[in-house]
């Protein structure tokens, strides 16, 4: 004998056919809400980080090198510096700090907006060099952002480059402008030794403390910003 049952006839809470079983269920939306949230938000956060490294100039690559750290004094706090990989337009790639000299010189290279036009008063400040106290030899260290300004100028042959040493106003002017011009030479001669065409470097200048604008008495901290090595862009 068989015998035919509606759906309608089921109970609300559950009913059996034979060997079928079905329930009706309500869908609480209250735990599935919550869920979209989080995953819309870690959408987000994804979208901007992407944003962060995205430049709008074409041929530059940012690779963020977490292993690469550099902790630098400041008056008042200690200051964590993070290394990115820099992608050149020829695929070549150099390891520098993230808004160092050479992220904001390649921009200004590529740049064709007007107000990134040639000026001799647009100077790039080295963040990673230093000499020896009292003197024009450059620490083993520096010799990485040197090599990294080398392969800058190799991978955009049509640049060219100035480079001006500048004291702060501690002792003897003359002294001053006699040690900031053996400094931006040491530099350009350090920029030779790491490959660079000597005809993309058009000269060294020392200007000694006449830029600087921490007073001879002012805390170190102050007038270690006057004590610097710039590159000004000549040609692009």
């Amino acid at each position: 004998m068989s015998s035919d049952h509606s759906l309608n006839d089921l109970s609300k809470d559950g009913s059996s056919t034979e060997n079928i079983v079905y329930f009706e269920k309500t869908y609480n939306m209250g735990w599935l809400l919550p869920l979209l949230l989080i995953v819309l938000a870690a959408g987000l956060v994804l979208y901007f980080m992407k944003g962060v490294n995205d430049t709008s100039v074409p041929g530059i690559a940012y690779v963020e090198d977490t292993a690469a750290e550099a902790i630098v004094p400041d008056s008042s706090h200690i200051t964590l510096r993070k290394s990115l990989s820099i992608r050149l337009s020829d695929s070549t790639e150099i390891t520098a700090y993230k808004n160092g000299i050479e992220n904001k010189l390649i921009l200004y290279i590529m740049s064709k907006n007007p107000v990134d036009s040639i000026s001799k008063n647009r100077w790039f400040d080295f963040d990673d060099l230093n000499f020896k106290t009292g003197s024009a030899e450059l620490t083993d260290s520096s010799m990485h952002q040197v090599h990294n300004i080398a392969v800058i100028l190799k991978v955009y042959p049509k640049v060219k480059i100035k480079i001006g040493g500048y004291t702060d106003k501690t002792g003897d002017e003359k002294l001053n402008m006699q040690l900031s011009q053996a400094r931006a030479d040491a530099v350009v001669n350090a920029l030779k030794k790491a490959g660079a065409n000597p005809a993309q470097l058009v000269g060294a200048e020392g200007y000694g403390s006449q830029f600087a604008k921490a007073a001879a008495n002012a805390p170190d901290e102050e007038k270690q910003k006057d004590r610097r090595i710039s590159v000004n862009v000549r040609a692009k």
